[in-house]
């Protein structure tokens, strides 16, 4: 019985020793992963941890012609109910300096680009927890090669030799997933069969096809009916050449330096807020994408495929 007893301390002690080593996976030096997510824990040291007046809220680039603005001002105000804190936007440009922001402790909560989530959560400390979906809880989006009609592009063979319009370097769908489905599917490599060039934006490349000004683009699934629906481009100006499988949606996450309990109130506002029509109860779409709500997003699983293409790609997380 003592040996058996002996025993079994020993196994406690060491299962509590391999919970507590720290460790690092692809993530930089400075942080730690103890329960298994692949993101930073928060800091053990109490002094590390933040509780600012004012929190910095931040959105993806890309989504600032997508994200209604009442509705953004709306989520703030929720988001100011629930923590007692003041909620400021800020319109970053890039998503470089939106991760640079948040790795500097300028920006406390954020919107990424599905692309740019891997990045941010290996380089920043950015704890991702939720994401966009419709009413009914389904997401996701998908990557499209798009051309014009009569562009004498009729299929992904057809654009050797061309120049590609992308979004931006870290998009995933303007960028990361189709030069990896390119390579890994039809052998045709970045630079050698084809050159690129970068519009800023998904709603830029729709229109510079649009307007026949390039004739291949990638972008992410909805930007061509959003852009139509608000008169930018004419009815049947897109042809669709290509349409990847479903990816994540923008991921929405906070500093991992927050003090905990203010890190949940903020995730509670995210899951009960509702964007709903006036004198109704009915939940109002608060994107050019029909998505009304937020739904818990696992870094882990739901990331897995991006963080696949940026093996393919042979990107690394360099945090320098």
């Amino acid at each position: 019985m003592k040996n058996f007893k002996n025993l079994f301390y020993i196994l406690l002690f060491t299962t509590l020793a391999i919970s507590q080593e720290c460790y690092k996976g692809a993530l930089s030096s400075q942080f730690c992963d103890r329960n298994g997510d692949m993101m930073a824990d928060t800091p053990t040291d109490k002094k590390e941890l933040v509780n600012p007046h004012t929190l910095v809220f931040g959105n993806v680039p890309s989504q600032s012609f997508i994200f209604d603005k009442d509705a953004k001002k709306a989520l703030m105000e929720h988001i100011e109910k629930l923590t007692g804190k003041k909620v400021v936007f800020f319109p970053y440009q890039t998503n470089s300096a939106e991760l640079e922001a948040m790795r500097s402790g300028m920006l406390h909560i954020a919107g990424m680009n599905t692309g740019s989530v891997p990045m941010a959560v290996n380089c920043a400390g950015f704890k991702l927890f939720a994401m966009t979906a419709h009413s009914d809880k389904t997401y996701g989006y998908t990557m499209k090669i798009i051309t014009y009609p009569g562009s004498g592009i009729n299929g992904i063979k057809d654009i050797k030799g061309q120049t590609i319009l992308f979004t931006s370097s870290s998009s995933n769908s303007g960028h990361k997933a189709p030069v990896a489905i390119f390579k890994s599917r039809f052998n045709l490599e970045e630079g050698i069969d084809y050159k690129s060039k970068f519009s800023g934006s998904h709603s830029k490349s729709v229109t510079k096809i649009a307007n026949k000004e390039y004739k291949v683009a990638a972008v992410a699934s909805g930007f061509t009916s959003a852009l139509v629906q608000n008169n930018k481009i004419p009815q049947n100006s897109i042809k669709v050449i290509y349409e990847s499988k479903i990816f994540p949606t923008t991921g929405y996450g906070y500093s991992n330096k927050l003090k905990p309990s203010l890190a949940k109130k903020i995730e509670k506002a995210f899951f009960t807020f509702k964007f709903k029509d006036k004198n109704s109860t009915n939940l109002k779409p608060f994107n050019k994408f029909g998505e009304s709500r937020f739904i818990p997003a696992n870094y882990k699983k739901n990331w897995s495929i991006i963080r696949e293409i940026d093996k393919i790609n042979d990107i690394s997380y360099d945090c320098h």
